[in-house]
């Protein structure tokens, strides 16, 4: 009889172990008593009935690599399709009794983290206390209830609580149990806080099951030994586990298989959804094909796509590149993890394309990106639950290493100095625990930090500062440059007259905008069978209205103009949209002098009072949200009097102002100091009411206007002040 050369087993070191484990888990399998499901507090966990002894022919014939089949046969059948390995004597290639596949696969894990059967009777010591953590929290149960029944000696049992009795043979085995959850609560923790206190004090040897995510209270990483990783699923595995579930031989054609597969580091966080749909399929190689699948890429997608697909040139983006350029450097070995800025803040309004900025680095530098968001987090519950689900998420970016953690709506998580006091204690446990992971993730190696948000200055400064996030870029609209390479990825044979025409009618929106647009132009294109194309997308753009694109350009030359005059300059950009305009400049405030701060807030009301200048009325643009002028406007001013002593007050410092809290005496002075800058604005522009009429028509022509494309206009302007008049005077005032 011929036997063809396979490869062995398995090329790792677990395999004797698994076998015999797999032996007594079929042997199990054959009554009803074991249960993967075993919850409840009161368990008791007892081998079970163990395999007769058998023969070595029968013990040789059941390794991997021993066949019956004559090799060309075994050829003939697998270029037909056919594994000829998983065939019986008559041809059925099934196990003759069904397991369920999670049974087997924890079987197999629990295996593969000890390895041999001495290094797992090792923790069966008298007083000794092992910890296994990793472990998938579906799997709990079924962890506890295999090392029962499975791995444990004959004459053992396993406890949640031992018995009173101090009898040996019994293995104290806790984890955090919740029937009612497929997720395990902060609720769990405590109550296994408890149980192991009370495990302690008794002589038998105590085994931990934690979940992965898990992070101990620093009293128990104290006492407790090292943790013992609970083995990840790869290939070695998976092969044994399709063995056993699509052959009637407990044997496949491995040589085949192998190469199919994902490879170890997918494998090693396939969701069981994806690996128990793929086990469905007939035979072993269709699973192999199929778990190929569901762990590929998705090539779909705007967050698929690279650095160089987004375009743009923004600070942002140029530190996006930079990051990737560095992380590459690292992975070769040209640069130390140390010598990097690894951890980024990007702030900015919605939509503007920071979760796009985001997936960009982890696509272009081909890494796993892990989101998370602070609304996430906070939809798991009560706050341990919260905190759990951070945990969860910094310790799988961890995992997946190299790769990039992007978390979301940062803002939420507050600041320890806010005035609110509504629920500051859970504020500050958030913040805390949200420093403790950001500080263990900068120690480790191999994670890019990604935060979002779009209000940075609610944030805690101890999340600012160097060393959680070391840049911060914000994210503005898109210029035209960065439009017309959306469009032209949209539009790849689009003329560029039509480019130009798009561009301008896109111009000042935000990428998800336009991004919108384009996808519902697409949809309706479809639906009405019309080719999408440059006029489809045109004609879903509303049609321009001209007396409220003067009104803001006329607003937004007003800024440029005073920031140039009071030295606030150079102006960077302007730009209008849809729904308002903005100017983009330095602060006028460097030294915190107070005339610095008129000039800031002199700057600030220009808007209006070029509005009321040129157009002899002005509109509710300068009001609106806390980002609006009159918001910044009403807080500088505030600060200047309550907090920085050069206003009214003096050298008296009284904090932060509450808004709904003000008493008349404040509101009467900012109405009256607001009210003055907005004069001293108009008498400020005056001079130049004609090249801000002509400006503003340039920019409702243009739509957006960049640094060089402004000097022309704003360079002959002379530097000045307002110190003179200063309407804040000095602390007597």
């Amino acid at each position: 009889m011929e036997h063809r050369d396979m490869p062995k087993s398995t090329s790792a070191p677990w395999g004797p172990y698994a076998r015999t484990i797999l032996r007594r888990l079929r042997t199990a399998e054959a009554d009803d008593r074991y249960d993967l499901d075993l919850a409840t507090e009161g368990d008791q966990i007892d081998p079970a009935e163990r395999p007769t002894n058998q023969s070595a022919v029968a013990l040789f014939d059941e390794l991997e690599h021993s066949q019956r089949h004559d090799s060309r046969d075994l050829e003939a059948m697998r270029a037909a399709g056919v594994d000829g390995w998983t065939l019986d004597e008559t041809g059925a290639d099934t196990p003759k009794r069904f397991i369920e596949p999670g049974k087997i696969l924890t079987a197999l894990q629990l295996a593969a983290t000890f390895c041999t059967e001495p290094a797992f009777l090792d923790t069966l010591h008298r007083r000794k206390v092992t910890v296994i953590d990793g472990i998938d929290p579906q799997q709990l149960a079924g962890t506890a209830t295999s090392i029962g029944r499975l791995h444990l000696p004959e004459g053992w049992s396993a406890h949640m609580r031992a018995p009173r009795a101090a009898r040996s043979g019994i293995l104290q085995l806790l984890r955090p149990v919740d029937p009612s959850s497929r997720i395990v609560p902060e609720q769990a923790y405590t109550k296994l806080e408890t149980e192991i206190l009370a495990a302690m004090r008794m002589p038998h040897p105590v085994m931990i099951l934690l979940p992965a995510g898990t992070r101990l209270p620093a009293r128990l990483r104290r006492v407790l030994p090292a943790t013992i990783r609970f083995a990840c699923p790869d290939r070695e595995i998976l092969l044994a586990l399709v063995a056993m579930t699509h052959s009637a031989t407990n044997k496949i054609d491995r040589e085949h298989i192998r190469p199919l597969l994902p490879g170890d580091a997918a494998l090693a966080d396939i969701d069981r959804l994806s690996l128990f749909t793929a086990l469905r399929e007939p035979d072993a190689a269709a699973v192999a094909r199929a778990l190929a699948t569901f762990q590929a890429p998705d090539d779909t997608g705007s967050g698929d796509m690279t650095l160089e697909q987004i375009g743009g040139d923004s600070p942002a983006h140029q530190a996006a590149a930079a990051i990737v350029s560095d992380l590459g450097a690292w992975r070769r070995g040209d640069a130390r993890w140390s010598e990097l800025s690894h951890s980024i803040l990007l702030s900015g309004p919605p939509g503007t394309g920071k979760s796009v900025l985001a997936r960009g680095i982890a696509a272009s530098a081909s890494v796993t990106i892990v989101e998370a968001s602070f609304g996430g987090w906070q939809s798991m519950g009560h706050l341990g639950d919260m905190l759990r689900a951070m945990r969860q998420s910094f310790s799988e970016a961890l995992r997946k290493r190299p790769s990039v953690l992007f978390i979301d709506e940062t803002d939420a998580a507050g600041s320890r100095g806010s005035t609110d006091r509504h629920a500051v204690t859970y504020r500050t446990q958030v913040i805390n625990q949200f420093l403790a992971e950001i500080d263990q993730l900068q120690r480790a190696e191999g994670v890019i930090l990604v935060g979002a948000t779009n209000h940075p200055q609610d944030l805690d400064p101890a999340i600012l500062r160097p060393g959680r996030f070391d840049l911060h870029c914000s994210l503005n609209r898109p210029t035209k440059a960065q439009i017309r390479h959306m469009l032209a990825r949209a539009l790849p044979d689009a003329r560029e007259e039509h480019l130009d025409q798009l561009v301008r009618r896109f111009a000042g929106e935000t990428p998800a905008v336009i991004d919108a647009a384009i996808r519902a132009t697409r949809l309706a294109a479809r639906r009405s069978g019309q080719p999408f194309g440059p006029d489809l997308l045109m004609a879903s753009r509303p049609e321009p209205a001209p007396a409220f694109d003067h009104r803001i350009a006329i607003h937004e030359s007003g800024h440029a103009i005073a920031a140039t005059v009071l030295g606030a300059g150079p102006v960077r950009r302007m730009q209008l949209s849809s729904d308002g305009g903005s100017t983009s400049r330095a602060s006028a405030i460097r030294e915190g002098t107070a005339p610095e701060f008129e000039n800031e807030l002199t700057i600030i009301l220009a808007g209006r009072a070029a509005e009321r200048l040129c157009l002899g009325a002005i509109s509710a643009g300068a009001g609106g949200s806390v980002e609006s002028d009159l918001a910044q406007a009403s807080a500088l001013q505030l600060q200047f009097d309550r907090e920085f002593g050069l206003g009214i007050n003096g050298n008296g410092w009284f904090g932060p102002a509450n808004m709904q809290r003000l008493t008349a005496d404040e509101i009467h002075r900012l109405r009256a100091k607001l009210d003055q800058f907005e004069r001293h604005a108009r008498k400020l522009l005056e001079p130049h009411r004609n090249l801000m009429e002509q400006l503003s028509a340039h920019l409702v022509e243009q739509r957006e206007l960049q640094e060089a494309d402004l000097h022309p206009w704003l360079s002959g302007l002379q530097p000045g002040d307002l110190t003179e008049t200063g309407p804040n005077g000095d602390p007597s005032d």
